[in-house]
């Protein structure tokens, strides 16, 4: 491996930007400029905003702010000065996922057909108004209204993407709705070995199955939670040492498909509390590259070509995302230290600050659509 190296751009499956309804978190724009400082050519917003994306409404407004930050204009509306700020975007294409229950409430299904057909940059790239359906943020118990929405997503061809807590439990059932129904599950913010026990077995029989983990579930344990105090509260929580290296041989087997950052942004307000009061979350964006980079690839856990694939192959394949002649150019070589203090982030909320890491961007992402 030389000095440098030429890869494909990021694609993030599961990121917070609290647009709308909490700014003081983060917003599209500064969600964005973090997405396009860290490498990233595609991000997938989850519903948990308030308004929840359970309407058509809401997600056209998070597409038009999305394409005004990050990827193209609307095709076949652009003037001169559509042309002039094109010259000033980000390159970051901002996706959205259709929430399970009106409000997230679980009660009444959201009218998938028509969040699907709505006329986003999602639907122009993937030929969906979506990019999956999710309830993340909460977990859609009701069993028959969770068989709804696997027969929703099959008959439009999206992912369901599962939020599982308790872990273990919904992923043994979600398991069990893929093989009735034949849904696409893609299993969230994977941390026990136990549930990729399940997910190793539910591959070998053919299922159609995917998940992803966080740097933080193979990088921190349990342990560091004294140390890190509400910078390392997140859900689901840290592990133990056994699921640390459990997740780690999911990465190194193909039971885990890609690394996700679940990137969750708070305000200080939200975090300075007591442990058992601060807010669940950290962000990811902005670390996600030099921690998987250093605790994978440096130390020879896996190779730079598995990386890509979780980085930036598979998860754009489990949205229908083409590839595109979109590349960040690497420094492997030289170490720094990661400083919240130069995030683009308006969140300071991470675990790693401080931490000697390697793999920094020298020349970043571009899309031309």
């Amino acid at each position: 491996m030389g000095h440098f190296a030429r890869i494909p751009a990021f694609v993030d499956l599961h990121v917070h930007f609290r647009e709308p309804g909490f700014p003081e978190k983060e917003d599209i724009e500064s969600g964005v400029r973090a997405a396009a400082e860290s490498g990233y050519r595609a991000v997938c917003m989850m519903p948990n905003t308030r308004p929840a994306i359970d309407n058509d409404e809401t997600l056209l407004a998070i597409d038009r702010i999305g394409r005004e930050r990050g990827g193209a204009p609307r095709s076949g509306q652009r003037g001169v000065k559509d042309d002039e700020a094109a010259t000033k975007k980000s390159g970051v294409y901002v996706f959205a996922a259709s929430a399970m229950t009106i409000g997230q409430a679980g009660k009444e299904l959201v009218d998938f057909d028509a969040l699907d057909r709505t006329d986003t940059l999602c639907r122009e790239l993937t030929g969906h108004g979506v990019c999956g359906i999710t309830e993340d943020g909460k977990t859609l118990y009701d069993y028959g209204l969770m068989e709804k929405v696997c027969e929703a997503a099959v008959r439009l061809g999206l992912p369901v993407m599962s939020h599982a807590e308790p872990e273990a439990d919904i992923v043994r059932r979600d398991i069990g709705l893929a093989r009735k129904t034949n849904a696409r599950f893609h299993f969230q913010h994977i941390s026990l070995a136990e549930s990729l026990s399940l997910i190793r077995g539910a591959k070998a029989e053919g299922l159609p199955v995917t998940c992803e983990t966080a740097p933080h579930y193979f990088t921190l344990t349990e342990a560091d939670v004294e140390l890190k105090a509400a910078n390392a509260k997140m859900n689901p929580p840290l592990r133990t040492e056994k699921d640390r290296l459990a997740v780690i041989g999911g990465l190194i087997d193909g039971t885990i498909d890609c690394i996700a950052t679940d990137h969750a942004p708070h305000e200080p307000a939200a975090k300075d509390l007591p442990f058992e009061e601060a807010a669940n979350g950290v962000i990811g964006l902005e670390t996600a590259l030099p921690i998987s980079y250093t605790v994978l690839v440096k130390s020879e856990l896996i190779s730079l070509e598995r990386f890509v694939e979780l980085m930036s192959i598979r998860p754009a394949e489990i949205i229908g995302l083409p590839r595109e002649d979109a590349f960040i150019e690497l420094d492997l070589e030289t170490p720094y230290a990661i400083d919240v203090s130069k995030f683009r982030s308006k969140a300071r909320n991470t675990p790693f600050d401080g931490m000697r890491v390697y793999g920094r961007i020298v020349k970043k992402v571009k899309n031309d659509i």
